[in-house]
């Protein structure tokens, strides 16, 4: 399985959603900053330009979730195999929280960045979620000496959240 993601504006976006509207998962992501177009298939994107990723975890689905985050992770290449062993030990207690819809570990097809996409009903859900006991033990050995060494990541992570579009215009 494979998740291509294309940028733009709202509009740019939800015109090139229109124009294939006959394909299945295609998501529109929108935030006050920025848009993205979710593609996730099996085959080859329609899109030019953009992100393209392999799924190598996955739970749940897109079905009623309306807020996404995306956790991007710069790995070095040579400590992909370190990075990935970590994902498949991983619990899979965000998948059991409340108002968790899905998750996709997706591993870059042209760059070193992951993303650690979760997807949750509602933002409300996420943020709970955060000052929950699975978070705290989902990320207990964080800059301990129990995690992963810091020469595992090519940069700093971030984190960018997404309302998604019901189709109504953004």
């Amino acid at each position: 399985m494979n998740v291509y993601l294309a940028f733009g504006t709202g509009a740019y976006l939800q015109k090139m959603k229109e124009q294939h509207s006959d394909l299945k998962k295609l998501f529109l992501l929108f935030s006050s900053g920025s848009s993205v177009l979710l593609h996730e298939t099996e085959a080859k994107s329609f899109f030019s330009t953009g992100k393209a990723f392999e799924v190598i975890d996955a739970a749940g689905g897109y079905e009623d979730a309306g807020f996404a985050v995306m956790n991007n992770i710069p790995v070095q290449r040579d400590e992909r195999a370190v990075f990935e062993s970590r994902f498949k030990e991983r619990a899979g207690l965000v998948e059991k929280e409340p108002g968790c819809k899905g998750i996709r570990i997706l591993r870059p097809k042209d760059d070193d960045t992951y993303v650690v996409l979760t997807l949750w009903k509602k933002k409300k859900d996420f943020e709970n979620w955060q000052e929950s006991d699975s978070y705290k033990e989902a990320h207990k050995n964080r800059n301990t000496s129990n995690g992963l060494p810091s020469t595992v990541f090519s940069g700093k992570p971030y984190i960018r959240t997404y309302f998604i579009s019901d189709d109504e215009e953004v």
